[in-house]
């Protein structure tokens, strides 16, 4: 077990746990983010009810890609079996940030809405494509695990019905930038769904070329 690659794993959590109170992307102890530790069967996540702003990473717990808790003083976030679905889908995930972000949960709450459309052409080189809405399912449970590990796919981002956000990335700065734009493509579109009117489409030769693109730039295998 690297000491190095867990410390960095570590840091990175700490980062984002700084970074997503900035940008207001959490009340409380809402929302939880994790990292991959490098050449390891190991994540590092944040505790569940423990405070952002002065969470140290002594803090931090750390489980194995089995499902299994194999440090930490506190009980992980109650996502854990989220996280870790997500990082056994997509093998090149390395970092994951769930947020309850403002306008993110409020598309999530919007009766109808299965997916929210691509809008502009950061949507499709950071995101991979329109966001798709998870089902509802209680939070920490298996079947919001399940939910979220299936309507993932390829992007880099989603909504979870009621609930909130989840960005992802090869690194903890990505996967912050994947819930930038998916709080930022919400706020458009509930702009447009203010206005009353629809969104207009990108050409379907651009939007499959910038969809390649975005896979080969996440190192997604399809």
């Amino acid at each position: 077990m690297s000491r190095e690659a867990i410390e960095k794993a570590k840091e990175q959590v700490i980062w984002g746990c700084r970074t997503m109170v900035e940008k207001g992307y959490a009340l409380g102890t809402a929302g939880n983010i994790s990292a991959r530790v490098e050449d390891e069967n190991l994540f590092v996540i944040t505790p569940s009810a423990r405070p952002y702003l002065t969470m140290k990473t002594e803090d931090l717990v750390i489980g194995d890609l089995d499902g299994n808790v194999v440090w930490g003083t506190y009980r992980p976030s109650i996502e854990f079996s989220m996280h870790l679905g997500i990082f056994k889908e997509r093998r090149e995930v390395n970092c994951i940030v769930h947020t309850h972000s403002k306008f993110a949960t409020a598309v999530s709450a919007i009766d109808g809405i299965e997916r929210v459309p691509v809008m502009d052409i950061e949507g499709v080189v950071y995101l991979g494509g329109e966001i798709l809405v998870a089902p509802f399912a209680p939070p920490g449970s298996k079947e919001l695990a399940a939910f979220v590990r299936e309507t993932i796919g390829t992007n880099a981002g989603l909504l979870m019905a009621n609930h909130g956000a989840v960005g992802t990335g090869l690194t903890m700065e990505e996967a912050m930038i994947s819930s930038d734009n998916v709080e930022r493509a919400c706020e458009m579109y509930l702009c447009i769904l203010a206005a009353g009117r629809q969104v207009r489409r990108l050409p379907e030769n651009y939007l499959d070329m910038a969809k390649k693109k975005s896979l080969n730039r996440r190192n997604v295998a399809v």
